[in-house]
């Protein structure tokens, strides 16, 4: 009896041992992958535009499961341009940095502060349209490296308008004719955003550049004192459609922010949207099926319209960046052709990227015009503290146009350039 449990504890004491044995050999082991973690070489990535965020997400999970030895971290926040000045000033500037569009004025303040560095050298450079890369370079070098540009118009959509009878506009006449005969049977022809400030000079913009193509010399021109947009006849003519083309919106249109009116024209409460290109994936997100046409906002005549377009999404690394190699290579997986295809399709984008090969069959007069070289890249861009007074300007003209006539609204446009130039 005592031989039996001798031997029953020495079976109970080898199980022990046994299971103490595997759970330190598990927890080496966890602790091994934990320290393997730690040693992969992190950098966090600001993005700044929200439209994009998820597509970056993807590319980011993607780039983390592809590779062991870095880890990108996705920095979003509500207000990246803010978030990005406090993180200079403390000394916290994020290893990659989306910028968007082409501002070189708030650019060359962080080139010449020493927070962005030079990229003349990263391989990622070489696969960038260098007539993209001329147009950003700031004190002879390449600081931001394009991902893709956008454009302005108006949004269709199409499957609606066909099987209700309407056509697609070609020629200014016809967008008010439809939109008169969309409201006369008591629906909502276009929608507008004017709640959200900065979507409103948008429109008007791109009412404009469909006439004119880039505003850049006519906005120089201003600068020099050499011409008055109140006396210009395109701009005083684009300013009374951007008024007209509003009889046809919903009521009390600052009470409907972006993203409401977003959602409004994807479940199909609207038939047109006047906006930019990067309203796409938020579009296609809520409705996936979708049958969307983008347009230039039709002229007087019919296949008059000019397509401009304008620097969006590009990508800085940080000068204090401790794993620059890292953030090279991040760079090249991004700027690959599959990467870079996925992002074009999914923001709805023309790349930047040589190699990409851009089919929008949803803006195919923008893509197809801007692949043959027949487009205006549009390069002028208000300062950050001066783009806030212009769109305040036009929120207010637009929540109030009986108060100003297209004259008076294109004089205080005027003085709040020349005030650009004073500064």
């Amino acid at each position: 009896m005592k031989k039996n449990l001798k031997i029953f504890l020495l079976i109970a004491v080898c199980a022990m041992a046994g299971c103490c044995l595997l759970y330190i050999r598990e927890a080496d082991e966890k602790q091994q992958i934990h320290s393997e973690k730690k040693e992969k070489e992190k950098l966090v990535f600001l993005t700044s535009k929200r439209e994009t965020r998820h597509i970056f997400e993807k590319i980011i999970a993607d780039f983390n499961e592809s590779q062991d030895e870095i880890y990108v971290e996705h920095m979003a926040v509500p207000n990246p341009e803010q978030e990005l000045q406090i993180r200079a000033v403390q000394g916290e500037f994020p290893d990659i940095v989306e910028f968007i569009g082409a501002q070189k004025d708030d650019l060359e303040k962080y080139v010449k502060g020493g927070y962005l560095q030079n990229l003349d050298d990263f391989s990622a450079t070489h696969c960038v349209n260098e007539h993209f890369l001329e147009k950003l370079k700031i004190l002879n070098g390449i600081y931001v490296l394009p991902l893709s540009v956008n454009y302005r118009g108006i949004f269709y959509n199409r499957r609606m308008l066909e099987e209700e009878g309407y056509q697609i506009p070609s020629t200014y006449a016809e967008l008010i004719d439809t939109m008169e005969q969309i409201k006369k049977a008591g629906k909502l022809p276009i929608v507008f955003a004017d709640k959200d400030s900065w979507t409103i000079h948008q429109g008007w913009d791109a009412i404009d550049m469909s006439s004119r193509g880039s505003q850049d010399d006519l906005f120089q021109k201003v600068l020099n004192g050499d011409a008055f947009l109140y006396e210009d006849s395109i701009a005083l003519d684009s300013t009374r459609k951007f008024l007209e083309i509003r009889k046809y919106g919903q009521k009390q249109t600052v009470n409907t922010g972006y993203d409401d009116a977003v959602k409004k024209f994807a479940n199909g409460e609207a038939y047109m949207f006047l906006q930019g290109n990067w309203a796409y994936p938020m579009i296609k997100k809520i409705n996936p099926d979708i049958d969307l046409l983008f347009m230039p906002f039709p002229t007087y005549h019919e296949n008059q319209a000019k397509v401009v377009a304008k620097i969006d999404a590009t990508l800085g690394v940080s000068a204090s960046c401790k794993h620059s190699e890292a953030a090279g290579q991040f760079l090249d997986y991004v700027f690959s052709k599959n990467v870079s295809e996925y992002y074009a399709d999914k923001a709805g984008a023309y790349s930047c990227i040589n190699s990409v090969d851009v089919t929008d069959s949803y803006a195919k007069v923008f893509t197809d015009s801007i692949s043959k070289g027949d487009f205006f890249l549009e390069e002028f861009a208000y300062e950050s503290e001066k783009s806030t007074a212009r769109d305040a300007l036009f929120q207010n003209f637009v929540s109030s146009p009986q108060k100003d006539t297209e004259k008076s609204f294109l004089k205080e446009l005027n003085d709040l350039l020349i005030q650009q130039k004073g500064d």
